[in-house]
């Protein structure tokens, strides 16, 4: 038997393997295979995976929405009383924001900014900005003495005069099942802070 050098083995050995692998599997196999579609089985699983997926997330995307209804209405009530504070400041001059709820023919609620808000009876002057609000993003629970807050020039709270509440609570949207309730908070300084639910529904 003859003796062959150990390099001369190893690439005998390799060509060997590499005839032994064109055997068994060809080119034309993997390319078979690759081709190979899914099966009713594994279609029938992804469709279950996803139509208990969506059921999950539906409620769910609901819930935030209705959050997101309150939460925005609640953040514009607050910009607007802010923007009143500001112009008493800059201007020195009372300013006021009179809210007025949607009567049962009215598909909105009202916030006017009133500047340079005289006492009665004196004639409102009229409003400089207005806000309107949709009835069926929320409903007014709680407002101030007559609907309005007043600030005066230094950017304090003169009405409704402290300590009564210048609290305004509202709750939404009005026709879901789960509502959630809101507070816009004035402090006599002229603070103004959303208060939102410590669990939302």
């Amino acid at each position: 038997m003859r003796c062959l050098p150990a390099a001369t083995r190893a690439r005998e050995s390799l060509l060997d393997h590499s005839m032994l692998c064109s055997k068994t599997e060809r080119p034309g196999d993997l390319r078979h295979r690759s081709q190979r579609g899914f099966t009713l089985l594994e279609m029938l699983v992804v469709l279950t995976l996803v139509g208990i997926l969506t059921a999950i997330a539906i409620p769910y995307l609901g819930k935030m929405s209705r959050r997101n209804q309150i939460r925005s209405a609640a953040s514009e009530i607050q910009s607007t009383l802010l923007a009143a504070r500001m112009r008493a400041v800059r201007r020195n001059l009372p300013a006021s924001v009179y809210v007025t709820t949607a009567t049962a023919a009215q598909s909105t609620h009202l916030l006017d900014t009133i500047e340079a808000d005289t006492p009665a009876p004196t004639p409102t002057p009229l409003p400089k900005t207005k806000l309107n609000l949709p009835k069926a993003s929320l409903a007014f629970l709680t407002l101030p003495t007559g609907g309005k807050i007043t600030f005066d020039g230094n950017g304090r709270v003169i009405v409704p005069p402290p300590p009564l509440s210048t609290d305004i609570k509202i709750e939404g949207p009005v026709a879901a099942g789960d509502k959630n309730q809101i507070t816009i908070r004035t402090s006599a300084s002229g603070k103004v802070e959303v208060i939102t639910p410590v669990v939302w529904q």
